[in-house]
């Protein structure tokens, strides 16, 4: 670089010799940056072809980082001249606003790029479809992201006009401690969330208990969780609470367990009652839902002054309470049908008084 200044002190004079290379690393840059919007599209072809969204990211980044190159390069090399009588003053202007050139659209293109997020969630996910849950979590990580870039570019452009960056931190630090104390709750709800859409204790579907409250997850957001109760109505629950308290979730469950109580008049014949029960147990294990089969029965459970009472333990395994709902529902249909083929009538206490 000083034989390029010599060089042109001896031929331009010194002001026009360093105007002239000013001019020549701008061009040089607006160069580079061409190549870079070239460049980048095949650089990421093989991403580009598997996935649209990753397409559009590197579409609409891809002016912004070739700027960003454009003022990393000006910006560097600008910064090797010799900063002397008036053509310094103008160097250090170019190098000063090549620099903000470079964080400014860095700052753009890493703000654009947040958007990556949605395809890494998308990557680690095994079904290929986002569900509410994920995309709250992706809305919780990009917010955060977009917070932190957003507030080093504010401490890196401040330091290139010259501000302590040192002292900004500072300031930044008791701010950000008033900012914690007065707004506690909220930051506790949004940490909650993550660590609710991370360790995944429910999900949207799964009926829970938590904090006095049963229902469904019908969403799960940035700083509350809505929960509908039997009753229809909405709940809504501060994520921070549920991180801090049990939560009982049904949705969980391996098999759902059914144990009715059969109440059969008192005047049944025994040996309909035997065939009665080896009619259910065969109809229990002949089900493709039931699992568990060694703890899965219909036996006689005891004879009382009243009636005779039939125990029935199933385990099911289904995916949800409409399922669940529907199995149950087909037993019980099951059921009447081989009492009424065995002529068995079930206990009436009504019938009975008036006898």
């Amino acid at each position: 670089m000083e034989s390029i200044v010599d060089y042109a002190d001896s031929k331009l004079g010194n002001d026009l010799g360093i105007y002239a290379i000013i001019f020549l690393i701008l061009i040089l840059s607006l160069i580079i940056r061409q190549v870079t919007i070239f460049l980048l599209p095949r650089l990421f072809s093989r991403a580009i072809k598997k996935s649209e969204r990753f397409a559009q990211i590197e579409l609409n980044s891809r002016k912004s980082m070739a700027t960003a190159m454009f003022g990393l390069i000006s910006w560097k090399l600008l910064e090797e001249l010799p900063q002397v009588e008036f053509s310094g003053t103008v160097i250090l202007w170019s190098f000063t606003i090549s620099k903000i050139i470079f964080l400014v659209f860095i700052i753009k293109s890493a703000l654009k790029m947040v958007d990556g997020i949605t395809i890494a969630v998308g990557i680690m996910d095994k079904d290929d479809k986002l569900d509410t849950t994920e995309r709250t979590l992706i809305s919780a990580l990009e917010s955060l992201m977009r917070f932190i870039i957003f507030v080093f570019g504010i401490l890196f452009i401040s330091e290139t006009f010259g501000f302590d960056i040192t002292t900004l931190i500072a300031g930044l630090g008791i701010g950000g401690l008033a900012l914690a104390l007065a707004a506690k709750d909220s930051i506790s709800n949004i940490f909650g969330a993550i660590t609710v859409l991370i360790d995944q204790p429910f999900k949207v579907g799964d009926w829970i208990i938590a904090s006095g409250v049963e229902g469904e997850v019908i969403d799960i957001r940035v700083r509350t969780t809505l929960v509908r109760t039997s009753t229809d109505t909405i709940v809504t629950l501060p994520n921070a609470s549920l991180v801090s308290s049990s939560v009982e979730n049904f949705g969980k469950r391996r098999w759902r367990r059914y144990q009715p109580l059969l109440h059969l008049d008192l005047d049944t014949n025994p040996d309909s009652i035997e065939s009665f029960c080896k009619a259910i147990e065969d109809r229990i294990n002949n089900d493709q839902k039931t699992t568990n089969m060694d703890s899965s029965f219909a036996t006689l459970e005891s004879i009382s002054a009243q009636s005779i009472d039939i125990k029935l333990n199933v385990y099911w395994n289904v995916n949800s309470g409409i399922e669940e709902r529907m199995a149950r529902q087909a037993l019980l249909l099951d059921i009447a049908r081989f009492a009424k083929e065995r002529n068995i009538d079930f206990f009436e206490p009504r019938v009975r008084s008036n006898r």
